[in-house]
């Protein structure tokens, strides 16, 4: 697919590629400075309640994330703002730091986020697709 708009800071790429699927690629550390981006990144896109996003995050190059942009995370991002996350790419060790993540992020707010793991991109963006046709109205 095609990408509308991309980002940059530090190693990280962020890319939109359509007007709701931002997907993100983590390379070596993803430092407080980075999530800030981010999150400034949701804000300029206008995500929220009337305007979820998904995100995809390549965590195939991530080093991990330290405790600092965690709790970053945890008191800045908004389940709201996302329809689901997908996750493609993690070692053992960063899954399990990230539905840690999640399940902080869904505890202490009034809607949930959706947080799958899968290996690879093509995994990824399958699942993507199949989420989408979940979400689509019935025909009447």
């Amino acid at each position: 697919m095609a990408v509308l708009r991309e980002w940059v800071f530090g190693t990280q790429r962020v890319s939109l590629e359509a007007s709701d699927i931002l997907w993100t690629k983590v390379r070596g550390a993803f430092s407080e400075t980075d999530v800030r981006e981010l999150v400034d990144v949701f804000h300029e896109l206008g995500a929220g309640p009337d305007k979820p996003l998904y995100l995809v995050v390549d965590l195939s190059s991530s080093e991990g994330l330290s405790v600092a942009p965690r709790k970053y995370l945890a008191k800045h991002v908004r389940p709201a703002w996302f329809r689901a996350v997908c996750f493609f790419g993690a070692k053992r060790t960063h899954r399990e730091v990230l539905r840690a993540l999640v399940a902080v992020v869904n505890f202490v707010g009034d809607t949930k986020v959706e947080a799958e793991f899968v290996d690879s991109e093509a995994q990824a963006r399958a699942w993507l697709e199949s989420h989408r046709r979940r979400q689509e109205p019935a025909p009447r």
